[in-house]
């Protein structure tokens, strides 16, 4: 029997291969971080920053989060993920992947925060959310600041209450669970491909241990292959078969040999981990957190747009690419394709006829988009403050109302909105696109 077979992660029996536990760091500045550690794919704890926030305090109230977000719907899935299911009768590493009819596959139930507040504590309810956050957590959040300076659109002025410096965020997640005892919520042995997450800690512990794909991916098997050591970049997110608290070595041998690095987030810390970083975590107690994340397609710029980095600040000064409606608002890419045309016109606006246009060819592009037209013309109407006919690059770029019509046309090309139906779980079979739905017993 190998040593180490069906332990858990971080048992004695690995430490032969243990990296040792990240940096831990009291302050990171925007030139160490671009240059040492997002492309060294370093991950590190900002130790103490959290208890910044106002939710290092509030958010350990289940009254406060129940009066103020309470309204909100969240996203909830089982403590302890599995997403085995996604390969059932698959065919991978060899051989045919077998499920029996009590395999649980992944669920996720969509219901009101403060309906689970009412029922998260009891033992025999294991679910936690993890969620788009709401905007109104945002003032709440106070974001580390070490990934200023971002390159942006010479038109796009940052946000208001912030500036060029600021960094644009990608999308925003919010966690909360009760593992009550000696229990805990897990995930599977994962990596995100697009985004670099900064994750901050309000209560509760986190164990996180961390691989290095780059390094080695030929001792640490994959369910869908979707990483290339030779570019280093990867096709998707992807998860290990492995379980990561019964680490069955007679059949990944190899993995035992995997060097892992470990890190424990606790209530009052932030954590920067890369994009790419195989990852699992165990989070203990009543955890609630919070996560902000940027697209690894960002580029740093040493001249900071011109300006200097500020303090830290709330999330909600950020501009996000994806907000918690339940769908995505497209924010980037839209106002800098609007904003080189506004540049190349005569006094540097975009007139309406060109926007029209360019609206026009996006409805048609998503096979159609009811009230195309009339979305489009509120739209400019809110841009257009003087009512000249034309609108400024600058505005592009803080029009709420562009991203919001944008990310209804994203929505009507991927086929309409997703089943959200409030207290209703949803079994999801990802790779052969089905789903199963039924009412939650509350």
């Amino acid at each position: 029997v190998p040593k180490g077979h069906l332990k858990p992660l971080g048992h004695s029996d690995f430490d032969d291969s243990w990296g040792g536990e990240v940096d831990v760091v009291e302050d990171m500045d925007p030139r160490t971080f671009w240059t040492e550690y997002l492309p060294k794919r370093k991950p590190f704890i900002l130790k103490g920053f959290a208890k910044r926030s106002p939710a290092f305090t509030k958010w350990r109230d289940d009254a406060y989060l129940e009066e103020h977000f309470g309204q909100f719907k969240a996203k909830t899935e089982p403590k302890n993920e599995d997403r085995l299911t996604d390969y059932c009768n698959q065919v991978r590493f060899g051989q045919r992947i077998k499920c029996s009819r009590d395999t649980i596959p992944y669920v996720e139930s969509y219901m009101r925060i403060g309906k689970f507040l009412q029922r998260y504590r009891d033992p025999s309810f294991d679910k936690y959310i993890v969620t788009q956050m709401p905007d109104a957590m945002g003032e709440d959040f106070i974001v580390p600041n070490f990934h200023s300076c971002a390159q942006r659109h010479a038109a796009d002025p940052g946000p208001v209450g912030g500036g060029r410096w600021v960094t644009q965020m990608y999308e925003n997640n919010f966690w909360l669970s009760y593992n009550g005892g000696n229990n805990f919520s897990s995930s599977v042995i994962h990596y995100d491909n697009m985004n670099q997450q900064i994750m901050c800690q309000f209560d509760g512990k986190k164990e996180w241990f961390m691989w290095d794909l780059a390094r080695d991916l030929d001792k640490i098997p994959l369910w869908s292959d979707m990483y290339r050591v030779h570019t280093d970049k990867a096709d998707g997110s992807d998860d290990a078969p492995i379980d990561g608290e019964r680490v069955d070595l007679a059949r990944w041998p190899k993995f035992r040999d995997a060097r892992w690095q470990n890190a424990t987030l606790e209530a009052g810390d932030c954590l920067y981990t890369p994009a790419l970083l195989l990852h699992y975590v165990r989070s203990y107690g009543r955890n609630a957190a919070a996560m902000t994340m940027f697209q690894s397609s960002e580029v740093y710029d040493p001249t900071c747009g011109g300006t200097q980095p500020g303090d830290p600040l709330p999330l909600s000064k950020y501009d996000v690419m994806w907000y918690q409606d339940g769908l995505p608002e497209l924010g980037g890419q839209v106002p800098l394709a609007l904003a080189t045309q506004a540049q190349k016109a005569p006094a540097g606006k975009l007139p309406r006829k060109t926007f029209m246009e360019f609206m026009k060819r996006a409805a048609k592009g998503v096979g159609g988009f009811k009230r195309w037209k009339d979305r489009a013309e509120e739209t400019f109407k809110a841009m257009d403050a003087d009512g000249d006919g034309t609108v400024e690059a600058a505005r592009l770029f803080r029009c709420r109302e562009l991203r919001i019509l944008f990310k209804d046309i994203v929505v009507t090309a991927e086929g309409g909105p997703p089943e959200q139906d409030e207290d209703t779980e949803m079994a999801r079979y990802d790779l052969k696109g089905a789903q199963q739905t039924r009412q939650m017993e509350l």
